[in-house]
């Protein structure tokens, strides 16, 4: 079961008693209709869309509602039925002023729609993957009103042109989340929030890693072109007439190559500071390039 069927899943079980979030969510899961006179064709993603679809435009629109169904490619579903009803709440969605109406009953109607909306028109990615969900609205007609109704809930999509319509979509994963949970699929939401969190940690942790890496890097890199430039000092005489303290540096750090600045420093009898120290090697590696 991909991600998307999981949010579906879950919105087929939630009730919606309202009159006014009934009408809300038909207009939702009738984003994908077109009307000729009182017929009117309604696509679906699937079997169990288009028998939800069914039962919720039944309770919307007349229990004797009949259906004739036909089977699109990658399984959609195509319902086509009659009723005056339903082309007149098509007709209401491409008013300009179709988001307040239809959605301004109570304030669990633009959740009611969005539900719908889902439904017929959303998908969301597998979060272990990426982050995106969205909803792609095949009617122009209706883009204002769903796009009004995610902009009021305090969503506003970014909106991309597709072959098979307008794509109103998020990618970070607060909007994401809150929309899931504003269609009612708050268990699924939970889900996403704590596989995001998990990303997360995962993110850091391999962040931390890489910069530890480096600084151990970098640490190897310094102590190799410290012992190479002590030991031309050596080869060449040179080391015995620098300062003993410098000589003491250059003794500690040949006998112990893999040690940090900081054990280094330790090592020293007594201890020495650490700028101290970083001045006695920067003398080697100056005195050393000089020779060279």
């Amino acid at each position: 079961m991909s991600f998307a069927d999981e949010v579906r899943t879950e919105l087929y079980g939630l009730p919606v008693k309202k009159t006014c979030c009934r009408r809300a969510l038909a207009a939702g899961l009738l984003l994908g209709a077109r009307a000729d006179g009182h017929a009117v064709s309604a696509r679906f993603p699937s079997r169990a869309v288009s028998e939800y679809a069914a039962g919720a435009l039944r309770a919307q629109f007349g229990h004797a509602l009949a259906f004739a169904e036909e089977t699109l490619l990658h399984g959609a579903r195509v319902l086509t039925f009659s009723s005056p009803a339903a082309a007149k709440l098509l007709h209401a969605m491409q008013k300009p002023d179709a988001a307040e109406r239809l959605t301004g009953g109570c304030a669990a109607c633009p959740g009611s729609f969005l539900h719908g909306a889902f439904l017929s028109s959303g998908t969301v990615n597998d979060p272990r993957r990426s982050l995106h969900l969205e909803f792609l609205v095949r009617v122009p007609a209706y883009v204002p009103l769903a796009e009004a109704v995610l902009s009021s809930c305090g969503y506003p999509p970014r909106v991309i042109s597709r072959d098979a319509g307008t794509g109103l979509y998020y990618k970070d994963g607060a909007s994401v989340e809150d929309l899931i949970t504003l269609c009612g699929a708050g268990r699924v939401a939970m889900e996403l929030m704590n596989i995001r969190f998990e990303r997360q940690l995962r993110g850091e942790e391999n962040r931390a890693t890489n910069c530890l890496t480096k600084n151990i890097s970098k640490t190897v890199s310094a102590a190799v072109r410290q012992t190479e430039a002590i030991r031309a000092l050596q080869k060449s005489g040179r080391l015995s007439q620098l300062p003993d303290g410098v000589q003491e540096t250059a003794a500690l750090r040949l006998q112990n190559p893999e040690a940090s600045l900081e054990e280094l420093r330790a090592l020293h009898d007594p201890p020495i500071t650490k700028s101290g120290l970083n001045h006695r090697l920067k003398r080697l590696l100056e005195e050393s390039e000089g020779r060279m």
